[in-house]
């Protein structure tokens, strides 16, 4: 299941930020870590970068069932 979990979120990452490029770690149950590097966090705040990230997977992350119950660690770097 964790693996399934992991390519969505890579999937809703990268189509969501077109050319970013998504790794994630799997932590305890519905944890996850992740690392987007993605040219269009040039000149946007931490913030904005992470905000970004989190809405992309916020459908994820939506409901008593979600897959993503938190995002442990989230490194944004623009490439």
């Amino acid at each position: 299941m964790s693996a399934e979990i992991v390519t969505s979120i890579v999937a809703a990452v990268e189509s969501t930020l077109a050319g970013a490029r998504c790794e994630v770690e799997i932590g305890s149950p519905g944890h996850y870590a992740l690392t987007v590097v993605w040219p269009g966090f040039s000149g946007l705040s931490r913030l904005e970068q992470q905000r970004s990230v989190l809405s992309a997977i916020a459908p994820l992350m939506k409901g008593n069932g979600a897959p993503v119950h938190a995002v442990d660690r989230l490194t944004t770097r623009a490439s």
